[in-house]
C-alpha cells in the first residue's frame, strides 16, 4: 500500500509511524486510518521489526478528525444507511477488525511519542499503545462532547483501566485540555520529557525493549492484556500456556546459554 497521509521508517529494528498531515497539525482523516491499519498489521509481522513508534510530523501529534472530512463522510453514509439499519431493526455491530483492533492486537510493544497537541481522536489513538512518552509542551483533550459524540477506537474501554472510572468521566463530560505534568499525574502518560530530547528518550526505552528476546515481550503483553482483564485464576492459566511455549523456544534457550558462557545474548524470535 502506498502511504500519503503517513510516513514508516524501520531503523535498527524499530519502525517509525509518522502521521504525516503537518499543515493540518496531523489531522485524522479516513485515509490515514486506512494506512495506520496497513501499517501495523504488516509491521506487526515484521521480523526485522521490534518496536513500533507512533509521533506526529511538525508540532503537533493529532489534532483529532478532519472534520470537513471525517465527519461529513461520516454523516452522508449513516444517511445512506439509515434505511438498511432500520430493516435490521437498528442493531450496530462492530466487526472485530480496523485500527484500533490492528494496534491493540499488534505482537510488538507499541509506543505513542506525543510531540504536541492530541485531541480527540488523536488522543485516542495514544491510549491504544502500549505505552505513552510526551513532551512537556504537549497537551490531551478528550474533546469529544463538543462534537456531540463519545470516545472511538476502544478508548471508553482504555481510559477508565488507566486512570479510573471517576477521572475518565471527568474528562469526557468536561473535554478540557490536559497538560503534560498532570497527564502523567493522572496516569495517561507514562514519562514527560523536554521536547527537545523526546524522540532520544523514545528511541532508548524501544531499544531496551528490541534488546529482548521478540517472543517473550509479545507472549507477556498478550498475558498482560488478558490479566488486566480476567480474575487471578484465568491469569494463571495464560502464565502457565505462555510459559510452556516460551520454555521450548530458541530465543530462551540462547538466553541461557549466553548466561551461563558470559557473553551477550543473540536473540532471533524464534
Amino acid at each position: 500500500m502506498e502511504y500519503t497521509d503517513i510516513r514508516v521508517e524501520v531503523q535498527d529494528s524499530i519502525a517509525t509511524v509518522t502521521l504525516n498531515r503537518p499543515d493540518k497539525l496531523n489531522a485524522y482523516t479516513t485515509r490515514m486510518g486506512d494506512e495506520l491499519t496497513h501499517a501495523y498489521e504488516s509491521l506487526g509481522k515484521r521480523d526485522d521489526v521490534r518496536v513500533i513508534l507512533m509521533t506526529g510530523a511538525g508540532r503537533g501529534f493529532c489534532a483529532g478528525a478532519d472534520i470537513g472530512g471525517v465527519f461529513q463522510k461520516g454523516i452522508d453514509q449513516r444517511e445512506q444507511g439509515g434505511q438498511a439499519e432500520a430493516a435490521r431493526g437498528g442493531a450496530i455491530a462492530h466487526p472485530r477488525s480496523g485500527l484500533q483492533y490492528a494496534i491493540h492486537n499488534c505482537p510488538k510493544p507499541t509506543l505513542a511519542v506525543i510531540n504536541g497537541v492530541a485531541v480527540g481522536i488523536g488522543l485516542t489513538l495514544t491510549l491504544i499503545q502500549d505505552i505513552r512518552i510526551m513532551a512537556q509542551e504537549a497537551s490531551l483533550g478528550a474533546i469529544f462532547a463538543k462534537m456531540g459524540l463519545i470516545p472511538e477506537l476502544g478508548s471508553t474501554f482504555m481510559l477508565p483501566r488507566l486512570i479510573g472510572l471517576s477521572k475518565a468521566l471527568e474528562l469526557v463530560y468536561t473535554a478540557r485540555m490536559v497538560k503534560a505534568q498532570e497527564a502523567q499525574e493522572l496516569g495517561l502518560v507514562n514519562r514527560v520529557v523536554p521536547a527537545e530530547g523526546l524522540m532520544a528518550a523514545a528511541r532508548q526505552m524501544a531499544a531496551q525493549m528490541a534488546s529482548l528476546p521478540p517472543l517473550a515481550l509479545a507472549v507477556a503483553k498478550r498475558a498482560l492484556q488478558q490479566g488486566a482483564e480476567n480474575d487471578f485464576d484465568a491469569a494463571v492459566q495464560t502464565e502457565t500456556f505462555g510459559l510452556d511455549y516460551l520454555f521450548k523456544t530458541h530465543d530462551h534457550r540462547e538466553a541461557v546459554a549466553a548466561f551461563l558462557e558470559k557473553r551477550e545474548p543473540q536473540f532471533r524470535g524464534k
